[in-house]
């Protein structure tokens, strides 16, 4: 598998990884992660940075001098899956310029509920722990890393899938959070957003029912 044009299991990979799930690393933290000395992470890191896939900020830590903590540079999350290519957010695009971001809005909808009626055979019969599990696997499958908070009331999704077109238009983000909702059958409350600069959506399920209809 590739990520960002590296394998999964290289070891550019693996920080590209752990910066997507964790949103910053120091040097020590990446090397630690990688089973490497601080030197040859900074050299995978230097490597990024010149490849305009991490940045780096100051971080007063103590007394001493600043540390330099890294995260995904825009130009990585924009590129945080693969599979959505150009195509749909060129069409998103165009829709809004065609019709406006009101019937955006009722074309999300639709599509969030038609994706979450695809799933739905497969979230029956289950708690909502159970059904964040499979939703999970099933994100992750489309290729948006995700993971299950801690007390089995929410996930965090590690990727954006339209990235470049939120930043303009934030109409196209209530298409991942409805189609959550109606899969679950319960209403979220987001926490975080990437959009906002968060280095994950986080949605927490607040036990409120959602009717799943298909039009």
């Amino acid at each position: 598998m590739i990520v960002i044009g590296y394998a999964t299991t290289s070891a550019p990979g693996q920080i590209l990884q752990h910066l997507q799930r964790q949103g910053e690393a120091t040097v020590k933290e990446l090397a630690a992660m990688l089973g490497v000395s601080t030197t040859a992470a900074r050299e995978h890191i230097v490597h990024l940075q010149a490849e305009g896939l991490v940045v780096a900020r100051t971080e007063r830590y103590g007394p001493g001098r600043p540390r330099l903590v890294y995260a995904l540079s825009d130009e990585a999350r924009g590129r945080f899956p693969q599979q959505y290519d150009r195509l749909i957010t060129g069409l998103i695009r165009e829709l809004i310029a065609l019709e406006g971001p009101d019937k955006l809005e009722q074309l999300l909808e639709r599509v969030s509920r038609r994706l979450a009626h695809e799933y739905s055979d497969r979230m029956a019969g289950h708690g909502v722990t159970e059904r964040l599990a499979e939703l999970r696997r099933l994100l992750e499958q489309r290729g948006v890393p995700a993971e299950i908070a801690a007390a089995g009331d929410g996930i965090s999704l590690f990727a954006c899938p339209f990235y470049d077109v939120a930043q303009d238009y934030p109409e196209v983000c209530s298409m991942e959070r409805q189609m959550i909702e109606f899969v679950l059958g319960e209403k979220l409350a987001l926490e975080s957003s990437i959009r906002e600069g968060g280095h994950t959506c986080r949605f927490v399920v607040q036990s409120e029912t959602i009717p799943l209809k298909t039009s």
